[in-house]
Formats: C-alpha cells, sequence, structure tokens
C-alpha cells in the first residue's frame, strides 16, 4: 500500500511539471522536452508491475470443534430392560432411557 501511495505522489508530481512545462511553451515560454513522455510511461509501468504481482492470502482455519460426552460407565440394565435413546418431546435433546423388553 505505501508503494502505491508513494506512486500516486510521484506521478502526481510528474504531471504538474509535465503540465507547467507545457503552459511554459504554449505561453511563450518557448521550453519544451520532446521526451515528456518517458517519465509518466515509466511511473505508469511500475504502477502497473505492482498492480500485476499476486498477493498471497493466509487465511487461518479454526481447528474442528469436537464434542466429547463425558465417558460414563452405564450399570447393566435390569433383567427385562435395556438401554434406548429417545428424543424428550419437551427439550428436543436425545436421553438415554431405560425400556422394558
Amino acid at each position: 500500500m505505501k508503494k502505491l501511495v508513494l506512486a500516486l505522489a510521484l506521478l502526481t508530481a510528474v504531471a504538474s511539471a509535465d503540465a507547467c512545462c507545457y503552459r511554459n511553451y504554449y505561453h511563450g515560454g518557448g521550453y519544451y522536452h520532446p521526451y515528456g513522455w518517458v517519465a509518466p510511461a515509466l511511473v505508469g509501468g511500475v504502477i502497473g508491475y505492482e498492480l500485476a504481482q499476486p498477493r498471497t492470502v493466509i487465511v487461518e482455519q479454526q481447528p474442528p470443534i469436537v464434542i466429547q460426552q463425558p465417558s460414563v460407565q452405564l450399570a447393566p440394565p435390569p433383567v427385562g430392560y435395556h438401554y434406548q435413546q429417545m428424543v424428550n418431546p419437551q427439550t428436543g435433546q436425545y436421553q438415554l432411557v431405560l425400556v422394558p423388553n
């Protein structure tokens, strides 16, 4: 970004100096430089070169969120029952419940 600002400042200075030379030439100053296009062409070339360079963008990726459920040792179900995951209609969450066989 600093290079771009510097190049634009230089371009402005060259353009104002160039306009000054033409004003003096056309208003009787008599000074005209036949290669007055060289400096603006060089500045334009530098600006074009800088804009054409590939920009590297580094994006930090967040590590994936891993939800670990606490490992709870369940007691063996009583005789005639088994564990089953069911949705609680009040909360909308899954719960482990004992269901008769």
